[in-house]
């Protein structure tokens, strides 16, 4: 007997596999999980639900980690992994410490593990004589824009982004650099971005759903004489919430808003910029113009 791997069923393997406590198996007449200490594997009215044991999830968390971005948490993160002793307790506890992550890790793991259920599924259909099916379309849940709010940068953040961006930058360079040497740059960047204050400066700031500061981006005109070349000011991201795509997302953002007021160049000197953030400068088409960067907006 076949039965379908309907939505409710694939869902019901899921938290079954993670169960270690107890066997299940398909009841193909009823759509239905039943324990095995109820009926055995027959292969025609029950089926036995493939194998997934600590091993399997172990494995699973290693590459999910080795596909993070955010450094601090995967640091955290593979450490824990090679701790050795409640390895899956502390992985849990810790994600929780960053919530974005934790739902990057739910959405890999359901995904995997689908991914997983659905080659046994297949598997059966061959032994069933019936053609194998496509996988469901990976479900494309735009994390930054449900998890994440944007909002226009106003004078009221100015002290607010001063003390987020030495914190941010803080951890950006290079740590043979002096003290007071990090300390001028700092002073150098604070005095273009007061003078930028003064002009009609815009920006986007980006926050957690509990309003938490994530990141930002602000640029001015580089004069009151013309306001069709601006200057970026600020453009960074927390350290927490790096390699989640704020940074791009800001980016983009910011220069559809330029485009649509008409603008023509977006510069980018004298301010700090990680290395990280480089190669997504180049790929939004900006190219390195000695120390620094110039972007063409659009043609007027």
């Amino acid at each position: 007997m076949t039965f379908s791997l309907t939505e409710s069923l694939l869902d019901e393997i899921l938290k079954a596999l993670e169960n270690q406590n107890q066997v299940f198996l398909v009841d193909a007449k009823n759509q239905n999980l039943v324990s095995a200490d109820d009926v055995k594997d027959d292969k025609e009215n029950y089926y036995k639900l493939p194998e997934w044991n600590s091993a399997n999830g172990f494995e699973l968390r290693e590459d999910f980690v080795s596909t993070l971005h955010s450094p601090i948490a995967k640091d955290e993160l593979q450490r824990i992994l090679h701790s050795g002793r409640g390895v899956f307790k502390s992985f849990k506890i810790t994600l929780k410490e960053y919530p974005e992550v934790e739902k990057l890790w739910h959405q890999y793991k359901y995904k995997k593990m689908q991914h997983y259920i659905n080659d046994w599924y297949n598997g059966l259909r061959e032994i069933w004589g019936l053609e194998t099916l496509d996988e469901e379309p990976e479900d494309n849940e735009d994390l930054i824009k449900n998890d994440f709010i944007f909002l226009d940068y106003s004078s009221e953040n100015y002290f607010e982004l001063i003390k987020h961006f030495t914190n941010a930058a803080s951890g950006d360079f290079n740590n043979q650099i002096p003290e007071e040497v990090q300390e001028a740059f700092f002073e150098l960047w604070q005095q273009q971005f007061e003078r930028a204050s003064k002009s009609n400066q815009t920006g986007i700031i980006c926050r957690t759903q509990s309003e938490e500061f994530a990141g930002c981006i602000t640029a001015a005109p580089i004069s009151n004489r013309n306001d069709k070349i601006f200057l970026l000011t600020s453009f960074f991201v927390s350290p927490k919430f790096r390699g989640l795509g704020i940074g791009t997302q800001l980016l983009s953002m910011y220069l559809n808003a330029l485009k649509d007021q008409k603008k023509q160049w977006i510069l980018l000197t004298n301010t700090i910029v990680p290395e990280s953030l480089e190669p997504l400068l180049v790929r939004s088409g900006f190219e390195k113009t000695g120390s620094g960067f110039a972007a063409k907006i659009q043609n007027i």
